[in-house]
């Protein structure tokens, strides 16, 4: 029975193959194909399967089917005739296009009746990768030993066929990494141990010169050259073959014997050349990665002469080459981490940070793209996937969603290609869960276009609730920004006049050094936020009039102050280090931080000092509004907390809202329903149940499985009503969050699914450095002067290698 495919609007006749040993072939296939079995797609021949040695060819004409036949591996000698009958002069240079197992099997064993949506799918990906292709990219010899790998029909490297590396597109590249080849050159060491069926089959340079067919065409071209200079009258004299240089064998073989050492001596100096290497090179390039070193360093004398002492060819490595060796440790490294990520079936949150270089004000932006999930084995992890350069002026993002342009023009490009651009990149456009940036990327116009694509095409659950997250410590910071001039009035003058008469008085140096030896306070960076720095030193004011109160620095009215705003800004200071990790928190613990400036807002709100308290009402006023759209996301984690659950966040909102506390829960309760719902859903189609369920709604109203239907309704809804009735876990300081949703996660299987996304949500998109640093993070002057291509090279490995 054929069955129709519907592709995109139009309806594609079902793949068809054609059998050698059918009777009936189509009347246009020539000779050639007594040679091939042709593989139909809509009708019309697109690939072929070589009968002798089984390679799947691209088809676009007969002459690639041609030369094909004349190097084929498998293929006996053909006789003069059949050569005559397949042979013409035309030829053109077409691809060899891969097609993956997936789709072999597809052509194969297709199933017309329940495989049609999997079928649309492969057939897009196998037609995006065939019409990509150009025939006169493959024209460089340099290809025959390297395979390309495609992405989305875009060549993106290539795998070598002796040693399976997988390289760069680049030609150059290529080029050098085939004259380094240890298994392509059959010096391949890892196989010197052992019996000697394990040795490499590939034969080396200077054997391969000396085999059969090798003499034979050196002879060939030896006579037609003793032919054409007897004819012209031309005398040639012999080439004078320099010492250094690989001398052929003579065409009778005579000599080998003698040019044997020298050629063995040739080889091994290819294969000692700085890009045969890898060790040395490698460790140089892991070296300046995880220290952030300049890449001047391996042009450095020192350098240079520890460098020649292990090998004498290292020494003459170039900044050029430093870069391809950083851009294929990069590379290398991308793969296992794209990998790690592909392998995980949860969601995955990422954070956007703007950095910037060092120096004076830069023209354009960098954005650094955070990966945030939890793997199998409930392990937290964060992983830079991308690092790209901006400009700000506006450019038309449809076209670039829709025209999947992989680059744009330098006056088009926004923040928001970046992340569009990694999007695709690492296909993560069916597992984002949530997006936590900086004001300038979450409040940017196109940023929340991208959000609506993302809605629109069902990318993201529950209608993007989670999306487009504003980072707690950029929020925090903000809040302390509108009151600086308050601040300012209030305590500037105390500080000034404090360290002011301790850098008159000796004695009172000396107890100021003592104060600051005993506390714990780490100081403040010279590039620190101003709220940091004077947060520092009102904590040294206080603690040196505790230790030292008949000194008398404060009077009582400045002690009011200076301990009102010590207490706001330590409150902030703490709550940004917690939320700014490098230990990478769980979302679980954001609520009861962010709960803690509101608690103290609230306090200084009471103050008898009226300009603390216009002070309060200012910073308030900024906090509530990041309140009002923040407290569903925040409150979701907690929910997930078996020791908290519902009943803390009803706990704090009654105290701090009332009456009005009911609009709240309504929210968050109805959103952790629809959230449940959402993943139950998914896991019902997995398993098989949402078709029945479908098919059950489209019956007659006296429907016989009705009662089935409410049965599983009342299933979903009794786990997540079963876990949230369940009694809390006492609370513990070494309680492990991650470890009791593992442990419980056969019990709740949809709420372990749940747990495990929303238990990743980052709160802020930079560590605590960078956070209470003024200029964010910043990439070395250094590095600046490179190519984005090195510099996201360099900070993504850096951060893969920690």
């Amino acid at each position: 029975m054929k069955a129709m495919v519907k592709f995109d609007g139009a309806h594609i006749s079902p793949i068809k193959r054609h059998n050698n040993q059918s009777k009936v072939a189509p009347e246009e296939l020539q000779p050639i194909w007594e040679e091939f079995q042709p593989i139909y797609l809509n009708g019309k021949v697109q690939f072929a399967d070589c009968l002798h040695c089984h390679n799947r060819l691209g088809y676009n004409g007969d002459s690639f089917l041609r030369r094909h036949l004349k190097t084929c591996p498998a293929k006996p000698e053909a006789t003069s005739a059949e050569v005559t009958e397949w042979m013409s002069p035309q030829d053109s240079c077409l691809p060899i296009v891969t097609i993956r197992i997936a789709f072999t099997v597809l052509v194969n064993q297709i199933n017309p009746v329940s495989s049609h949506v999997f079928v649309d799918e492969i057939f897009a990906v196998t037609t995006d990768d065939i019409s990509s292709v150009s025939p006169l990219k493959w024209r460089s010899k340099i290809w025959e030993g390297f395979t390309p790998i495609f992405v989305e029909g875009e060549l993106q490297g290539a795998d070598c066929i002796h040693c399976h590396k997988r390289l760069s597109k680049h030609g150059g590249h290529l080029n050098r990494h085939a004259l380094a080849c240890s298994k392509r050159h059959g010096h391949d060491h890892s196989h010197q141990k052992g019996n000697r069926s394990s040795l490499p089959k590939l034969k080396s340079r200077v054997r391969d010169e000396s085999s059969p067919a090798r003499k034979a065409q050196i002879t060939k071209c030896s006579s037609k050259l003793r032919r054409a200079s007897s004819s012209s009258g031309i005398t040639y004299r012999p080439i004078q073959v320099v010492a250094d240089h690989l001398s052929l064998p003579a065409p009778d073989g005579a000599g080998l014997k003698k040019q044997k050492t020298s050629s063995m001596t040739n080889a091994t100096a290819i294969s000692t050349s700085k890009f045969g290497q890898d060790s040395p090179y490698q460790d140089i390039a892991r070296l300046i990665t995880l220290h952030g070193y300049p890449l001047s360093i391996v042009e450095n004398e020192d350098m240079r002469r520890i460098l020649k002492n292990i090998s004498p060819m290292t020494n003459k490595v170039s900044l050029s080459d430093m870069e391809e060796h950083l851009l294929a440790l990069f590379q290398k490294k991308k793969i296992n981490v794209k990998d790690e990520i592909a392998l995980t079936s949860q969601r995955i949150s990422l954070s956007a940070s703007i950095w910037t270089h060092d120096g004076p004000e830069p023209a354009v932006n960098y954005l650094c793209l955070t990966a945030h999930f939890i793997t199998e084995d409930w392990k937290i992890h964060r992983l830079v996937i991308k690092f790209g350069m901006y400009w700000c002026s506006p450019t038309n993002l449809e076209r670039i969603i829709h025209c999947k342009e992989a680059c744009v023009p330098e006056s088009e490009s926004g923040s928001y290609n970046v992340i569009w651009d990694a999007i695709r990149d690492w296909n993560l456009d069916q597992k984002i869960l949530s997006l936590t940036s900086v004001g300038e990327i979450k409040n940017d116009a196109n940023t929340l276009k991208l959000k609506e694509m993302l809605i629109n095409k069902r990318c993201l659950p529950i209608r993007g609730k989670l999306y487009n997250i504003a980072c707690v410590d950029d929020m925090l910071n903000s809040v302390v920004s509108d009151g600086r001039s308050y601040i300012l009035f209030l305590v500037g003058d105390i500080v000034k006049d404090f360290f002011g008469a301790c850098a008159s008085s000796s004695s009172m140096q000396q107890q100021l050094l003592e104060v600051i030896s005993q506390m714990s306070l780490k100081c403040p960076q010279e590039d620190a936020k101003w709220w940091h720095k004077l947060y520092f030193r009102l904590e040294v004011v206080l603690q040196f009039n505790k230790l030292f109160p008949a000194a008398e620095v404060l009077s009582p009215e400045d002690m009011t102050a200076t301990w009102s705003i010590c207490k706001i800004l330590r409150t902030f200071y703490r709550v940004i280090e917690v939320i700014s990790s490098p230990s990478s928190p769980t979302a679980n613990v954001y609520f009861s931080e962010v709960w803690k400036v509101r608690t103290v807002l609230q306090e200084e709100a009471s103050n008898d000092h009226t300009e603390i308290v216009t002070l309060v009402m200012e910073m308030q006023e900024a906090f509530d509004e990041y309140w009002q759209n923040s407290y569903v996301w925040l409150s979701i984690p907690v929910v997930l907390d078996p020791r908290f659950k519902m009943s803390f966040i009803q706990f704090r909102l009654q105290r701090a809202y009332s009456t009005d506390s009911l609009g709240y829960l309504s929210e968050i309760h109805d959103t952790v329903q629809e959230l449940f719902d959402e993943y139950y859903d998914a896991t019902e189609q997995l398993s098989g149940v949402r078709l029945l369920r479908s098919a059950a709604l489209d019956t007659a109203d006296n429907d016989p499985l009705e009662d089935w239907d409410e049965h599983l309704n009342c299933q979903m809804s009794s786990e997540l009503e079963d876990y949230l009735g369940e009694v809390l876990v006492p609370r513990k300081d070494d309680f492990d969050i991650l470890k009791w949703w593992m442990e419980h996660a056969t019990k709740y299987p949809t709420l372990a699914a749940i747990a495990r996304d929303v238990l990743a949500m980052p709160a802020s998109a930079v560590q605590s450095e960078a956070a209470f640093s003024s200029s964010g993070p910043v990439i070395p002057k250094h590095q600046s002067t490179l190519s984005i291509e090195t510099i996201e090279a360099l900070v993504c490995s850096r951060d893969w290698m920690r």
